[in-house]
């Protein structure tokens, strides 16, 4: 009877669990809620690129990076997944060695991290931290004021005034 039972049971209970294979779509709680479109946030990465080009003087980017472009240059590096302080150490040490960015990003990963890179160029890496860090810090800050904004615009048409607010964003440079 007890076997009769447990095979019951496991029968009963068995195809709930096949029902639990991710096939690479899911429905959150929020998704009965909103209507909007699912975007990635790459608007603080454009900025923080903007503040951090403010922060560090053009010629120093121009000889980093070898290009008139700097903050182009940051988001790319940005988007290929340097986080934002090694990023800024990385410039750091570029600057004061005259070894381009470029170079210096694809060795970071085969001298193994930071550490063994800083090493190779004679740089000291806390001192290097504290630099970058401060700039970072100053970067943080002056980041909403890169960031896009909406526009509000009255519409006056037919007698009747209408504020639309455009959701299309604008960069401010």
């Amino acid at each position: 009877m007890r076997l009769l039972i447990v095979s019951f049971l496991l029968a009963v209970t068995g195809p709930p669990a096949a029902a639990q294979v991710f096939l690479g779509a899911e429905v959150t709680p929020d998704a009965f809620f909103k209507n909007e479109k699912l975007r990635s946030d790459t608007l603080s990465d454009d900025a923080f690129a903007w503040a951090v080009s403010a922060q560090i003087s053009s010629a120093a980017l121009y000889s980093v990076f070898e290009s008139t472009a700097g903050e182009t240059e940051i988001l790319k590096h940005l988007r290929l997944g340097l986080y934002r302080q090694e990023l800024i150490i990385l410039i750091l040490i570029s600057e004061k060695t005259a070894v381009p960015f470029s170079k210096l990003a694809l060795e970071l990963d085969k001298e193994g991290g930071l550490r063994q890179l800083a090493r190779k160029y004679h740089m000291d890496l806390p001192v290097l931290f504290s630099e970058a860090e401060d700039i970072k810090a100053s970067a943080d800050l002056e980041t909403p004021l890169f960031m896009q904004t909406s526009a509000a615009a009255v519409n006056v048409s037919s007698g009747q005034a209408a504020i639309e607010i455009s959701t299309v964003p604008v960069l401010k440079p």
